[in-house]
């Protein structure tokens, strides 16, 4: 079980990088004098790297030990994190972030076959939650502490933070992870994964479900500050209780014995619920009940989409993790993208608008593939 809390730890970092401007866009902006919207694309130009590098990367890489590849790419991260702190003007910034990118998508089509096959006999969504807890936590410790630093000494301590604990994460790889019998020959495969015509469809699927999710969540504090009138001294609490709610829906979702694509359904209806419970709600009570049922539903949504995909194709679980990976990220490219745009034009309000029409739009198609694997 210690090897599953250190690739969740390692899980954690590396969503948390990808996460860190999320809750930093004002402190960003202010420091290195660029619009907020502007600095989404840290977000934006992230998500769309990693989307485009995840499939023919991890291609590239599938005869690199699992092990080998995922402390390299853990150290990438750790030392981009650490020059990004140092680092003096806005385009530098930027291309840091890219470079880290170019991690992110091989990362996470490996980490969850990685954590199948380091325990064969526990039940792969089992495993796959384990390891995905690393996003939850993302969210409740990640994103809120990121934000609460942020407003106390600045968002240079933030990314400087999870260097450090990148580094700790490197370390306890190093240490306890296996050097041998982490990868099998029988995965190796060429081009995209050979699964049925579902498995593409249900990427599709997958790209609207998370483009719902991250219209909104990349601005999640300009909505919270100006569309929903929260003050901000409890932005920070309000994030918490986000990552609270997906780290219990987590873990209530490795005991659920609910196929995952039934998980993912429910996922989504909650998205759109709570985006819907955003637009309409007018105390503050409501507030905190539609952002717990946002958070708990894109954690159940993120183990329900990758279960879903290697259960699809369960003898190639990196390639199919890819082309998750390659979806999931384009989801958050476009919904940054779209997000920004609705937010500099019309306001926090279109965008959840724009997020509960896109969520309106997964739901469907989860129901006209539901029929098609009938």
């Amino acid at each position: 079980m210690s090897r599953l809390l250190i690739l969740m730890l390692g899980a954690f970092v590396a969503q948390t990088t990808e996460y860190l401007p999320i809750g930093l866009l004002s402190q960003i902006a202010a420091s290195l004098d660029v619009s907020e919207t502007r600095t989404g694309t840290l977000v934006t130009g992230y998500a769309w790297i990693a989307a485009i590098t995840a499939i023919p990367f991890t291609l590239a890489t599938q005869r690199i030990s699992r092990r080998t590849l995922f402390l390299g790419l853990l150290g990438i991260i750790s030392l981009t994190n650490g020059m990004a702190a140092l680092t003096p003007t806005f385009p530098l910034l930027i291309m840091l972030r890219l470079i880290t990118a170019l991690t992110h998508g091989i990362f996470w089509s490996i980490i969850a076959a990685y954590a199948v096959r380091l325990y064969p006999d526990m039940p792969a969504s089992r495993a796959t939650a384990w390891v995905l807890g690393g996003i939850s936590l993302a969210l409740v410790a990640g994103v809120p502490t990121a934000t609460a630093v942020g407003q106390w000494m600045g968002w240079r301590v933030s990314f400087s933070a999870y260097a450090a604990l990148g580094g700790a994460a490197l370390w306890l790889g190093y240490r306890f992870l296996p050097v041998a019998g982490d990868i099998s020959a029988s995965t190796f495969v060429r081009g995209l994964p050979r699964g049925p015509a579902s498995l593409y469809v249900a990427s599709l699927v997958t790209v609207l479900a998370v483009t719902t999710h991250f219209v909104g969540y990349t601005y999640v504090v300009p909505i919270l500050t100006e569309t929903v009138h929260l003050p901000e001294n409890r932005h920070a609490i309000i994030l918490m209780v986000f990552g609270v709610a997906g780290v219990v829906a987590t873990w209530l979702s490795v005991w659920l014995a609910l196929r995952p694509f039934i998980l993912a359904l429910i996922a989504t209806f909650g998205l759109v619920s709570s985006q819907a419970a955003l637009l309409l709600t007018g105390t503050t009570e409501w507030v905190w009940l539609a952002m717990s049922l946002w958070g708990a539903s894109v954690a159940i949504l993120i183990v329900g989409l990758q279960s879903w995909v290697i259960e699809m194709v369960p003898n190639q679980p990196d390639a199919a993790s890819s082309l998750y990976v390659a979806a999931f990220n384009f989801g958050i490219g476009s919904g940054a993208l779209v997000g920004g745009i609705m937010l500099s034009r019309n306001g926090g309000a279109a965008v959840l608008m724009t997020g509960f029409g896109l969520g309106v739009l997964a739901l469907l198609s989860f129901l006209i593939l539901w029929q098609i694997q009938k």
